[in-house]
This record gives structure tokens, sequence and C-alpha cells, in this order.
């Protein structure tokens, strides 16, 4: 039951935690819960800090049981090691789900924690909490963040008119469900196409969640974009443009920042820019962008999750399709996805599918 309580808190903060991930605590004392607790924005406080700092009458703590979504940190970094206020608290238990697989840590805070006395037991609470922490793993450990594209198109896939009309496609519920995705993510990744032909915000207008819109990664190549589109004047969001050009003028970028990449000239290497997103302390990316963006990704198999909303709405063979040419002659080459839910949304059908 508590562990399950702290799968809960960690909720509450994916997509907000960036560089570190998100975790949940509850700490425990007689089978009364004494404080709750979930990794702030940005990554500080920790969630065992966080839970340790809601109880009032710190003497209450000792004795009690902490249960964590991921084991306690040993290593200082823009935080103190958290096993440091445990054993100072005089903690009798911790219950972890997972050891944490991060090579700073990986075992030394169980280590440690034993080492003082403190009974550390490690609870395989279920595999979605262990899917939870491994997107985090296998972004420190392999650069390979976790890529959610969505798509939003017609029944029969395309995602705007011939003359690149698309609003709305989709229904009212689906673009709020849009917009709680970007919240449940680290940063966003779209192409310069999307911000030339639609001047989205890219924010999360829902009640509640303004804090939650996550930072922007732009593509563009050659530095066309105009800096009047919407995106550019938004207050308080942390804006980097991929781009491989050499002649600029860089005070037109001042509150950018600028990533060249270096790659022949009119192409960017896709693997390098989630490599090197990745690299920036963001685990979760989602891809909001064109066929163009999509296609490269389902290409270099750089997609984990998608999730497609369709309309009732049929557009023709003329329209765009969300995915352009992928080459595939054979049927052992297609790009395999499991179908990992189905929800209808008003008029829309949202399916969640995850990479096979």
């Amino acid at each position: 039951m508590y562990m399950e309580l702290a799968v809960r808190m960690a909720e509450r903060s994916v997509g907000l935690t960036a560089p570190n991930p998100p975790v949940g605590v509850i700490i425990v004392k007689n089978g009364e819960i004494l404080s709750r607790g979930w990794t702030q924005i940005g990554g500080s406080p920790h969630a065992e800090i966080h839970a340790i700092s809601q109880v009032r009458n710190k003497s209450l703590l000792r004795g009690s049981t902490m249960y964590s979504t991921l084991e306690p940190c040993s290593h200082r970094g823009k935080n103190p090691p958290c096993i440091d206020n445990i054993i100072k608290y005089r903690f009798k238990d911790v219950v972890i789900s997972q050891k944490d697989k991060n090579p700073l840590v990986n075992g030394d805070g169980i280590k440690k924690l034993r080492s003082r006395g403190i009974r550390v037991t490690q609870s395989n609470f279920n595999n979605y909490i262990n899917k939870f922490n491994n997107i985090f793993f296998h972004s420190i450990n392999k650069k390979k963040p976790h890529v959610c594209l969505k798509i939003a198109s017609t029944a029969d896939g395309k995602i705007a008119t011939k003359i690149k009309d698309s609003k709305w496609i989709t229904g009212k519920r689906s673009r709020m469900m849009g917009q709680y995705l970007r919240s449940k993510n680290d940063c966003i990744l779209v192409g310069r196409g999307t911000v030339e032909k639609d001047n989205p915000s890219l924010n999360c207008r829902l009640s509640g969640l303004d804090h939650s819109s996550p930072d922007i990664f732009i593509l563009d190549t050659n530095l066309s974009l105009s800096l009047n589109s919407k995106i550019f004047k938004l207050k308080n969001r942390k804006i980097s443009i991929f781009h491989n050009c050499s002649n600029f003028n860089k005070k037109k970028y001042k509150k950018i920042t600028l990533i060249r990449l270096n790659d022949n000239p009119g192409i960017l290497n896709i693997r390098k820019v989630i490599k090197l997103i990745s690299g920036k302390g963001y685990h979760r990316i989602l891809v909001e962008g064109g066929s163009k963006i999509s296609t490269s990704l389902l290409k270099n198999n750089l997609i984990d999750k998608i999730y497609w909303f369709r309309a009732s709405k049929v557009i023709g063979g003329e329209g765009i399709g969300a995915i352009s040419n992928l080459n595939i002659r054979k049927m052992n080459l297609v790009k395999k996805f499991k179908l990992e839910d189905s929800a209808r949304v008003e008029d829309d059908i949202m399916d969640i599918y995850t990479r096979g």
C-alpha cells in the first residue's frame, strides 16, 4: 500500500524534474503516515528531503520507515546525498522499489545505509514503476532519452490539406490531452516547418498546469525561422535551436541557445540531436513536428512511444500524410509497435503504441 502511494507521488513530478528522475517517498511510523514527498521542479530538493522537510517534529523520524520508488542517492551533485539525512534522523528501515542504475549511485546508497545499521529492503512493486525508472537509466547510461511522438491526424492518416491547412483536425478534448502530454515531458522537439506554419506557443494551458510547459528544441538547419514567431516571445521558457549555419548575426539570438552540429550542408543528424538533448539532462522528449521529423525519427528507430489521435474525418490522397516515405519494400523491415491502449475521445480515437 505504501509503495503504491509513493508511486503516485512520483507521478506528480513526471516531466518536471530534469536532470533528475521523478521519485516518490512515503514516511511511515507505527502504521501511520508521517509525510509524503516527491522530487521538486528542476530536481531540487529530492523526494527524500522533501518528505523529511514536511515533518515538523524531527524526533518522530527516529525509528520510522521510508518507502521510496528509487534507491536514495549517495553522491553530491546540486544536492547533498539523501542518505546523510536518512542516517542523521535515524530511520529504522528503507524500502525501495529499484536500485539506482546511475553509475554515481548503483547500490552505493544501499551499502552505506546498511553500514549504519539501517535495514534496506528492495521490493519490486510492479513493472510500472520500473519502466518509470528505466527511462532515466537508459538516458543516463546510453544517452538515449525516451522519445514520444504525438500525431493528430484524420482517419486516413493526414495531418493537413494540400495547402497545409490543419486547424483543427482533432477535437478540443484531444487537444487538451496533447497539452497534458506536454506537462509530462522534459522538453518538446519541433521542426522549423511546424513553427513557421502553425505559429504555436507549445505551452500547457490546462488549469493548474501552466507552470508545466517544457523547454523547447527547434530544428532549423539554415536559421531561416523568423524570430517574430510566438514561440520566441514566451517568458520563462528555455529555447534552443539546432542548426548547421556558419554565418549569422549572433546578436539576434541573444536569448536563444544555438547548437551547431557541423553536419553536411543542409542536413541535421537526428541521432546526434537526440544524443545532445540527453546530454543536457533531458530524459523525456515529446515530438510535435510534421511528417519530416516524424519520418526521420522512425527511420532511425528513435521513437519509443506514439500517441496517435485520429479524428473522424477524411481528407483523401491529396492531403499531407503523418508519415512520409520510409523506403520499406519488405514486410520484415516494417517498423513494429505494440498497441498499448486505445480510447475514444469524443469523436476522435487515441491509440497509444510502444516500440515492439
